[in-house]
């Protein structure tokens, strides 16, 4: 690790924008845009007074041309600076070290320091994964004392698109940077119900770690219910539901793959007794389809969960993504059961919280009934936010 230094200068209302803990430097930003650096060079910053401003990681290859690491006090980015970083992050999720939880998010990008990296931990295995192709210069090293700090027995490298587009470095996606080969799913623990997750082939680093507490709130509410689980992927929140005493829980999705892992996700937890598996009936296909041909049959249930994927990636799709969680509330409206429970969540990072509110509250208003909001989440401990453009996960609970 012996990265250059480049001189990167931005505009005084720029500079302000970073005091304040805006972490990226995007190239229209840039005031001296002819400047030539390789990935994971330091970028450094001073500002109008000609005093250091921050130093943060170059990509020649991004529209983020610098990740900002380091602001005001000027430090080596060296082995000991990451060391820290580490342990600090470690520190913030000390509550949630235990035999009942065994994966987590161990370093959630800018807001721990780590700008466009990610690490997941799931039981023995650490998933890296890189939004950029800066922090190849410094892998080795940070893999290194991610297991001296860990124990963890594997780490899985992945890659975002973009980088596997652009890298020349040699690493690939899904590559073992450390331990025994990966084959098949990695199993592990939360709130002490058993997991299984593909790190291979499935979305986000193979499962969505930043909805545990939400599906404990619904491991709560669950008893004695019946539980329409939307988009239920490899049906986490339907083992937390079973958990609590639900009823019984019908799943939508459209992913046959998914649904194979939920039935194993629930054996796992129920084993294959068949009157438990009366609990469980699963639905293929399109979320909005499936839920009109529910209210055209007059079913209704108790708790209805609507945890869709994020429908706006880019900010242009915002307005489309607004209008789809308004008719996706209004349909789950309509199948919730007087007296029920309608949970929304949304994880698109260009849809504000209010904005998402707002959508959902005029889907159920259209749908003629009153209800009561009873709860607002974001995001958990382990996936901390530090600046509002990191914000991305928010949930309602609705009371009719």
């Amino acid at each position: 690790m012996n990265p250059g230094r480049i001189k990167i200068k931005v505009s005084k209302s720029h500079q302000n924008k970073i005091r304040k803990g805006f972490p990226w430097v995007y190239y229209y930003q840039l005031s001296n845009r002819k400047i030539s650096g390789k990935a994971g060079d330091l970028g450094v910053i001073y500002d109008s007074g000609n005093r250091f401003l921050a130093v943060g990681l170059f990509d020649p290859f991004s529209d983020i041309r610098l990740r900002i690491l380091q602001t005001r006090n000027p430090l080596e980015i060296d082995e000991n600076f990451f060391r820290e970083r580490l342990q600090q992050a470690g520190e913030k999720r000390s509550s949630l070290d235990s035999q009942e939880t065994t994966a987590l998010r161990m370093v959630n990008g800018e807001s721990d320091g780590f700008p466009g990296m990610v690490v997941d931990r799931y039981n023995n295995t650490l998933v890296v994964k890189v939004y950029t192709s800066a922090w190849f210069p410094y892998l080795k090293m940070l893999v290194d004392l991610l297991g001296e700090m860990t124990g963890a027995g594997r780490v899985l490298l992945q890659l975002s698109r973009h980088v596997q587009r652009v890298s020349e470095s040699g690493y690939r996606n899904n590559q073992v940077l450390f331990g025994p080969g990966l084959e098949g799913p990695v199993r592990f623990r939360e709130n002490g119900l058993s997991f299984e997750a593909d790190l291979l082939h499935g979305q986000k680093t193979g499962f969505f770690l930043d909805q545990r507490e939400n599906r404990q709130k619904v491991r709560e509410w669950a008893e004695g219910r019946s539980v329409l689980n939307v988009f239920s992927y490899t049906g986490a929140f339907s083992v937390y539901a079973l958990a609590g005493g639900a009823r019984s829980v019908l799943e939508i999705d459209i992913n046959a793959q998914a649904q194979t892992a939920a039935l194993k996700n629930w054996q796992l937890n129920f084993g294959s007794d068949g009157n438990q598996k009366d609990r469980l009936r699963q639905i293929k296909g399109d979320a909005f389809e499936q839920l009109a041909s529910l209210n055209r049959q007059g079913e209704q249930f108790d708790l209805v969960i609507l945890d869709p994927p994020a429908f706006a990636s880019r900010k242009q799709n915002k307005q489309n993504a607004l209008q789809a969680y308004l008719r996706l509330a209004k349909a789950g409206a309509q199948c919730t059961r007087e007296g029920g429970l309608l949970l929304a969540a949304s994880c698109s990072s260009q849809v504000r919280a209010d904005e998402f509110y707002r959508a959902v509250d005029l889907g159920i208003r259209a749908t003629g009934r009153s209800y009561k909001k009873i709860l607002k989440t974001g995001h958990p401990l382990d996936h901390p936010v530090t600046f509002k453009e990191g914000a991305y996960l928010k949930a309602i609970y609705c009371q009719f």
